[in-house]
């Protein structure tokens, strides 16, 4: 009897459920093409490159002068005395882990400034699909790249002019 009941009720239920969510609208964007379009964000790409580019010169710099002071003490390691050779060694050492930490340091701030690129971004964009989606009544926006079936309405067009209005607001002193 029980069983009865709970299928007599999933009969009741599911058509319900199938009919809400058929009257749910749904809309997609494509969020790589909103995100190229975005002139801070291209604007930030570059600096970080020319950061990125800047700070490889600066480490590669380092290594040669690690390099070339490696040479040099083989060169005349057998000509200088134990104590001239362990200070050249603890120099060159020195030198080595000096290079480790300017690395790790630099790519600690490649890092930082991608992360707030990308959380500027990231605001910069849900505030415009959320804009997009309350005017035309959407319940749901899905990234296009991630769905399996892009059914719905195609927000894309109208997202890209909203974020330039917001990322140009937002560009302003």
């Amino acid at each position: 009897m029980k069983k009865q009941i709970t299928i007599i009720l999933f009969l009741l239920i599911f058509p319900l459920c199938g009919t809400a969510l058929a009257q749910s609208k749904i809309g997609h964007v494509n969020t790589k093409t909103v995100l190229d379009t975005i002139p801070s964000r291209k604007k930030a790409l570059i600096e970080i490159q020319e950061i990125s580019k800047k700070s490889e010169a600066e480490l590669l710099g380092q290594d040669s002068l690690l390099q070339k002071a490696y040479t040099d003490y083989v060169n005349k390691k057998n000509t200088q005395s134990q104590t001239v050779n362990q200070y050249e060694e603890n120099r060159i050492q020195k030198m080595q882990q000096d290079l480790q930490a300017r690395e790790q340091e630099l790519n600690a701030n490649i890092q930082k400034m991608s992360m707030a690129l990308n959380e500027n971004t990231y605001k910069i964009v849900k505030e415009a699909v959320k804009t997009i989606a309350n005017k035309k009544g959407l319940q749901y926006v899905i990234d296009q790249e991630t769905a399996l079936f892009a059914g719905g309405t195609d927000i894309t067009s109208e997202v890209i002019l909203e974020v330039l209005r917001l990322d140009n607001l937002a560009s302003r002193p």
